[in-house]
């Protein structure tokens, strides 16, 4: 499994988590180093805007998100067409393949994916970030149905 953070400015780097992601591992190894500082950083009106993952979505999570004063995008159970990080899952995922041969041991496969991921230029994401309006409202007018997106 991999996790990384967007936003219109900049990626957060690429972590790829091997074995089962618990919401104590989501705390320890991803909010807390990593996604806490990145919105910080980004200043007082960053939002997170997570999936509904059982990990992303334990109390112990509310509390440290709460705790920790940030606000967190509430989205329904199933909008796979809100989360522009989708897009890029994809394009990472088609460049990773490219690449990976039966030969390519896991140690490669991760260096492969960071090499991608830092390769994915930001007006790209700046671009898929910036379309959220456009998301939400294409949403809204399927009534909750797919979109292009």
């Amino acid at each position: 499994m991999v996790w990384a953070g967007i936003s219109m400015t900049r990626k957060t780097r690429l972590l790829v988590i091997g074995g089962t992601l618990t919401a104590v591992r989501y705390r320890d190894e991803i909010l807390d180093p990593i996604a806490l500082p990145y919105l910080q950083n980004l200043g007082p009106n960053a939002i997170l805007q997570d999936d509904n993952a059982r990990p992303h979505r334990a109390r112990i999570i509310d509390n440290f998100l709460q705790a920790h004063g940030v606000e967190r995008m509430q989205w329904p159970a199933v909008s796979p067409d809100l989360n522009p990080i989708e897009n890029l899952w994809d394009q990472l995922g088609r460049a990773a393949r490219k690449r990976v041969t039966s030969a390519t041991t896991l140690a490669q496969l991760r260096q492969i994916l960071v090499q991608e991921w830092n390769a994915i230029p930001q007006h790209r994401v700046r671009t898929l970030v910036s379309s959220m309006r456009r998301r939400c409202q294409a949403v809204a007018a399927a009534y909750g149905g797919s979109t292009r997106y």
